[in-house]
């Protein structure tokens, strides 16, 4: 038994070829991966958080100030006690025992580095020894001479290798 055409492509009805290839469709009207329109990531939307810290950068010392005013006065009116001489407390002593920014030693730093290792005739590779990780590893070096980035793993273990071998401690 033959099979009949489908209705659209009755005979003497002749369908438009393309010409070109294009994006939306291939002559066959099928979708491969080809002929797919490509998919864009959608932007993030930033968080208010974001948008906070972006408007308090661009803001100037005047603004800032009229808005620490507006916090404080919004606290004291649900009856919250502020208190920003402990929390400036807590931020100098965390200063303190703050050695890198994100992944690279502060200047400071590098100079306790530098103060302990000719103190204890060490070299980086020696240091790295100590700290657990592989002699053989020049990121230690990298970081003092060149300012390079470090693992956050090393950046832990020369906070407790500074506190142990500092002369101060």
């Amino acid at each position: 038994m033959p099979l009949l055409p489908k209705p659209n492509f009755a005979p003497g009805r002749k369908k438009r070829q393309t010409k070109f290839f294009s994006r939306a469709g291939s002559a066959l009207r099928l979708w491969t991966d080809t002929n797919r329109k490509p998919v864009m990531s959608k932007k993030e939307k930033p968080s208010p958080l974001k948008k906070l810290l972006k408007a308090w950068t661009a803001a100037t010392s005047e603004e800032r100030q009229a808005f620490l005013d507006f916090v404080s006065a919004e606290s004291r009116a649900r009856g919250e006690s502020t208190r920003p001489i402990e929390a400036t407390e807590s931020v100098q002593e965390d200063a303190a025992a703050l050695i890198a920014n994100g992944r690279y030693l502060l200047p400071s730093t590098i100079e306790r580095i530098e103060a302990v290792m000719r103190a204890r005739r060490l070299t980086p590779s020696g240091v790295m020894a100590e700290l657990g990780f592989s002699s053989r590893d020049a990121s230690l070096t990298r970081a003092l001479a060149m300012k390079a980035a470090l693992r956050l793993s090393v950046i832990a273990a020369l906070a407790d290798w500074l506190t142990r071998h500092e002369p101060g401690a």
